[in-house]
């Protein structure tokens, strides 16, 4: 069975596509993070720091293809810049090298964000060519966007230089069980189950977002993967970019009405939570008319990994409540 490292693998991200990709693949995780205790024999995993090269290479030498999820992020990156430098940039670096040096090693595929593209004064068609804006995001957003650029970046060139497949899946915002718990959706979530107030911020209440369900990140992951093994992915091909995301961009507002209404919806509406709209005092960088200036492109992650269906958020979002309301409120039945 071929095998496959997930770097970073024990994080939302890396942890969810290890034990998708478990079924069709061997897994082995390389993380700093232990790895849950029930997935103990399940999956291999092994400790190693990306950011020592000697670590990474000993723990790929027996994987074909290398997953590369490591990053630090919004808010630890702000709070341990040159933290998230090392991890980020060096440490993907290290992989690269690896990858490229080491003969059994067929390809390398990094978790990309849509975050490269900015989050204000988006126009036009976004698509793979889009482009790189870091300095049309919020503050504390830049140093994570300037990091997956700079990822995208190594990964890109070692791309032009090597041999082997360097591959970007850009993806949404993921929505999923587990999801970091200081993501505006998850906020949103714990606050509205607990009949608490869903806060979006006046300032950002209309910036567009960009959202994928995990689901979809695993399949599109999974089918890039047998896609290298068949030699199905051309080497002379111009780009190994994929965007991956619900077509339509959500806004935080929305957002924050889909998670109200699955709440009613799903406690027979006996929790009902009001939206109350924040305002810190910071210009209003975005409005209600922003979302209809774009047009989201996922035609090539149709054409190239064949992922025809894309998941709604707002299915998505009302699973996530369905499942949790009974964990916060026992009286709920379903």
């Amino acid at each position: 069975m071929n095998k496959i490292g997930i770097v970073g693998g024990a994080g939302f991200i890396g942890l969810a596509l290890a034990k998708h990709l478990s079924k069709s693949f061997t897994v082995k995780i390389l993380d700093t993070k232990p790895i849950p205790k029930h997935l103990e024999g399940k999956l291999e995993y092994q400790r190693s720091d990306i950011r020592k090269y000697g670590e990474v290479k000993q723990g790929l030498e027996d994987v074909e293809i290398v997953v590369h999820t490591a990053i630090i992020q919004i808010p630890l990156i702000n709070e341990t810049k040159r933290l998230g430098y090392e991890v980020n940039v060096l440490g993907t670096q290290n992989v690269c090298k690896v990858v490229d040096r080491n003969p059994s090693i067929k390809a390398m595929i990094l978790t990309g964000s849509w975050h490269v593209f900015g989050e204000r004064e988006l126009r036009g068609v976004i698509n793979e060519e889009f482009g790189f804006r870091p300095d049309k995001v919020e503050d504390r957003a830049r140093v994570y966007a300037l990091s997956k650029i700079a990822q995208e970046t190594i990964i890109r060139i070692y791309d032009e230089m090597s041999k082997k497949i360097y591959g970007v899946i850009r993806i949404g915002s993921v929505l999923g069980e587990g999801m970091p718990e200081k993501t505006a959706a998850a906020i949103f979530i714990t606050e509205g189950l607990k009949g608490k107030p869903l806060t979006p911020y006046r300032h950002s209440m209309h910036r567009p977002m960009l959202y994928v369900d995990m689901k979809d990140v695993c399949n599109a992951f999974e089918a890039y993967i047998k896609k290298i093994l068949k030699e199905e992915i051309r080497k002379e091909e111009a780009s190994h970019i994929v965007n991956l995301c619900w077509p339509e961009p959500v806004t935080i507002l929305e957002l924050a009405t889909m998670i109200r209404d699955a709440i009613i919806s799903h406690s027979n509406g006996r929790i009902k939570p009001e939206i109350k709209i924040v305002d810190r005092g910071l210009p209003v960088l975005f409005t209600s008319q922003d979302k209809d200036l774009i047009k989201i492109d996922i035609s090539k992650v149709k054409s190239c990994l064949g992922l025809e269906k894309m998941t709604n958020p707002k299915e998505t979002l009302e699973k996530i409540v369905k499942e949790h309301q009974v964990s916060f409120n026992p009286s709920i039945s379903h």
